[in-house]
């Protein structure tokens, strides 16, 4: 190690520049000079050297009265006492008073190297020692630091994949992403099903108008995210700064990519509209953190919702199947009967229409029991064929069919359409079976809350079985009843 600065005090000009200018540069020593005793200490007390080559003949304050007063000041500046040949005794008081070592005139370059580096042993021991404790401290405070950051990471991480809620979800993220960078603002965007725009959630100036979809261009910071899958950081102080979208600039922004499965969900971003402050890596590096606690609580929290929502359909969905199946065996009146369900099923289904069809097998046709939604004027007075449209084919098949897309499918019945002045886009049509045979068909038309499903098929399947059966016992009673009177007359 070289770098040291020594001070040469010695009343030979002869050897002050021998040494200043010749030796110590040469093996990378700074150097300071005085030719005298007293000058040496204030050198001393005001320069701080690391090492001082001191001679023991100086004029009027000796190297002795110089080293005396160092250890009266307790000054522990290494020092190497220079004397001539035969003042090697002299160098024991300088021992006794502190010296490291001494040099006896004439000497070489090698003696006086070997001797500085001698003398500043200890000396660097120490300097290295201080700041291998400086580095420890600054260590420990980093480590503190980190701990404390990934603590809190760990918490709110804990707290975001806790909730179930996409809303909640969205607000404690954007929450924590403020916090986290010190940040004026925080974003998300999340992409649509066909990853075509992205749609925003933000907490910001509640005065700020929420911003509409974005499409994912890859020319913008947004879009080069989604794309790449890696994180934007980017700052500009001069002009307005970074256009982040159409009239809304920032002095920096930082995004990371919300990313599952190695999927981009959407971008987590944060930015300073006003403050002139960059983001630094370890911004980055914590947001990139959340980001993927928040792909992780995103997606939880939508699979609940779906288990959620599938489970309250399908409770409701039973608890209407109940309420049919009690209505419709409460009585045997046939008009009764198909007015009860019909209005039944048409509130259980969100739908502009329903209606119940009941096999004529002498004529092979299908006429209206019951429906809601149309003129029955109109529609009772049609006969749909077996094996025409979506009631004559499910009749004939005995199997259900279902399309969102009425227009292009070739069981359409268009003389239905053409009669009631109705437009039919979408349409569940399922068999009415009892006994095995089929006895009629129940048909929806124009689902409101989307398009039909397969989950639509089983509860209408489920409906259809107790209409089936309701009907018929309401027939079959009508006819009895019919035969006791005629034997009565």
């Amino acid at each position: 190690m070289s770098g040291e600065r020594i001070l040469i005090i010695d009343d030979s000009r002869e050897i002050v520049k021998y040494l200043t200018e010749h030796v110590l540069p040469t093996f990378g020593y700074n150097t300071l000079y005085t030719y005298d005793g007293q000058t040496g200490l204030a050198f001393i007390r005001e320069q701080k050297p690391d090492l001082v080559m001191l001679d023991f003949n100086l004029p009027e304050m000796t190297g002795i009265d110089v080293l005396q007063q160092m250890a009266k000041e307790s000054i522990s500046t290494p020092v190497i006492l220079m004397t001539g040949y035969g003042s090697e005794l002299s160098a024991i008081e300088a021992f006794r008073l502190g010296a490291k070592d001494y040099l006896i005139k004439p000497f070489t370059i090698d003696e006086v190297i070997e001797t500085i580096e001698r003398a500043l042993v200890e000396t660097r021991l120490l300097h290295d020692k201080t700041e291998l404790a400086e580095q420890l401290r600054r260590v420990k405070v980093e480590m503190s630091r980190q701990t404390h950051e990934m603590n809190t990471l760990s918490n709110i991480g804990k707290a975001i994949t806790s909730l179930l809620s996409t809303d909640d979800v969205l607000g404690r993220v954007l929450e924590a992403a403020t916090y986290l960078t010190n940040a004026e603002e925080s974003h998300i965007w999340l992409s649509d099903k066909d990853s075509k725009n992205l749609y925003a959630y933000e907490k910001s100036d509640p005065h700020t108008p929420p911003p509409e979809s974005v499409p994912i261009n890859p020319d913008t910071y947004l879009g080069k995210v989604m794309v790449s899958g890696h994180p934007v950081r980017k700052a500009e102080f001069s002009n307005q700064g970074l256009m982040v979208k159409i009239g809304h600039y920032a002095r920096s922004i930082l995004y990371v990519p919300l990313k599952l499965r190695g999927i981009t969900l959407g971008v987590l971003g944060v930015s300073h509209r006003v403050t002139y402050r960059t983001f630094s890596k370890r911004d980055e590096f914590l947001l990139a953190f959340l980001g993927d606690y928040a792909a992780i609580a995103l997606e939880n929290a939508r699979v609940f919702q779906a288990a959620d929502k599938a489970l309250s359909r399908r409770v409701k969905e039973l608890n209407t199947l109940i309420d049919i199946t009690r209505t419709i065996t409460s009585t045997l009146d046939l008009d009764e009967v198909v007015r009860l369900t019909i209005q039944h099923v048409h509130t259980s289904w969100d739908i502009e229409v329903a209606s119940l069809w009941w096999l004529d097998n002498s004529s092979n046709s299908l006429r209206v029991l019951a429906n809601v939604g149309t003129p029955n004027d109109i529609l009772n007075q049609m006969e749909v064929p077996l094996g025409e449209g979506f009631v004559g084919s499910v009749a004939q098949s005995g199997k259900w069919v279902y399309t969102n897309d009425v227009a292009t499918h070739p069981s359409h019945f268009r003389d239905v359409d053409v009669h009631t002045g109705f437009q039919t886009h979408s349409l569940l049509c399922v068999p009415l079976l009892f006994g095995g045979a089929v006895v009629g068909a129940m048909q929806l038309v124009n689902k409101r809350d989307g398009d039909f499903d397969d989950q639509d098929v089983e509860y209408a399947l489920s409906i259809a079985a107790a209409i089936a059966i309701a009907v018929t016992n309401a027939l079959r009673y009508g006819e009895s009843e019919a035969q006791k009177e005629l034997k009565l007359e």
